[in-house]
């Protein structure tokens, strides 16, 4: 062999090595295998931010590859094209995988009575339940793993409720996540144990916990939920719609079964987070206890249910402005809601889960809470965060 022809041997192989962990580092660090290693966000964010160039790069160093294997006849036809295809899986998993697993239900969710639901639901399921001038609709946690978010029309507003398996965390918000347009959200990837996602419309990412926007400056508007059980949602709001996923996807029935086991682990007490990104050095909780946290104006407090049993009408301050939790031992209900009302401070003697008093100023406006959010999570992104336990 020539030694130009060594050479020529040698270079191809080193492209090639290249161009295979090109390939898949960029699957890995855009789903979920890179959260698994613990791989940084920051990561995560600058892949997406520059995905384009990424898959540029991707493409001319497979196609760099071949100029090569013609040229110096490494490698057979046969082995390219496994190759090709092996970059081109790659480069949709980085790019749309998730997003194809987990498809949005932000503008074609299906709402169905509650007689038809009950059909679907035990008395113990957990849902979430988001009023807006007096409309109502319901979100069963086990329904929202698939497809995240789900919206309608409440009340007027058009609104999404977003949910995070791993965090145990549903957020309402505005579809208008400040653009002056109705949002096309989606499901990017999970950092910290966190969903984050994308509006496709933007370009934006929004973390779920924060609602922060990674890119412009969005003001997103949040609107609250109550967490209670599916017998407690029955008898409280007969005349409400609930959501309902379907299942129809013969990927959905697998999807349910391969995160069985992670989520059980996720949900266990004895055992650490599915992904250890999580910073667990605040042991004031156990990792897994659920909370109710409030993040406003910079500062923040979590509940503990055990506070609420014992401390059910609890008044406190946040950022200067007074509010108020409490706590329904028929319903095993928390909420928090402002004592401030048509800018008064709001007096009363009696009240009750869903804001209403004895004052004059009648019910009170309640504000949006994470509502049994884990602690390992919320801990995380909020170290500061007063704990009532």
């Amino acid at each position: 062999m020539s030694e130009s022809r060594k050479i020529s041997k040698f270079h191809f192989y080193v492209v090639a090595v290249v161009t295979a962990f090109f390939s898949i580092f960029s699957a890995v660090v855009m789903t979920e295998p890179g959260q698994s290693l613990n791989l940084p966000r920051s990561w995560t964010v600058a892949y997406y931010e520059y995905s384009e160039y990424f898959v540029a790069a991707n493409l001319l160093l497979l196609g760099y590859l071949w100029y090569l294997h013609l040229k110096a006849r490494v490698w057979t036809n046969r082995k390219m094209r496994w190759a090709s295809k092996g970059v081109l899986v790659s480069i949709i998993t980085a790019n749309f995988l998730l997003s194809l697993l987990f498809p949005p239900k932000q503008t074609d969710a299906v709402y169905v009575t509650v007689a038809e639901a009950n059909n679907q639901l035990r008395k113990e399921d957990i849902i979430y339940a988001v009023e807006i001038n007096g409309d109502v609709r319901g979100y069963p946690r086990q329904y929202m793993e698939i497809p995240h978010i789900a919206g309608d029309n409440i009340g007027g507003k058009d609104v999404a409720l977003t949910f995070c398996a791993l965090s145990n965390l549903p957020v309402v918000i505005d579809q208008d996540i400040g653009h002056g347009e109705k949002s096309d959200l989606g499901i990017l990837i999970q950092t910290h144990n966190n969903l984050v996602m994308v509006d496709r419309n933007s370009g934006d990412l929004i973390q779920q916990i924060t609602m922060e926007t990674e890119f412009g400056e969005s003001n997103i508007q949040q609107y609250p939920n109550t967490m209670m059980t599916w017998e407690a949602f029955q008898e409280i709001y007969p005349d409400a719609e609930v959501f309902i996923y379907p299942y129809e996807r013969w990927m959905d029935k697998l999807l349910v079964k391969a995160f069985d086991k992670p989520m059980q682990k996720q949900f266990d007490p004895e055992r650490g987070p599915i992904f250890p990104t999580l910073d667990l050095a605040d042991d004031r909780l156990n990792a897994k206890e659920q909370v109710w946290g409030f993040d406003y104006a910079g500062e923040q407090i979590a509940f503990t249910h055990d506070f609420a049993i014992h401390n059910p009408v609890y008044e406190f301050e946040m950022a200067g402005k007074p509010y108020v939790m409490v706590y329904s031992s028929e319903y095993d209900i928390v909420n928090i809601f402002s004592l401030e009302k048509d800018g008064q401070r709001v007096e009363f003697s009696e009240i009750n889960f869903k804001g209403e008093t004895d004052s004059e100023l009648g019910r009170l406006d309640q504000v949006p809470t994470k509502n049994g959010v884990f602690w390992m999570v919320w801990s995380h992104w909020f170290p500061e965060s007063k704990l009532m336990s």
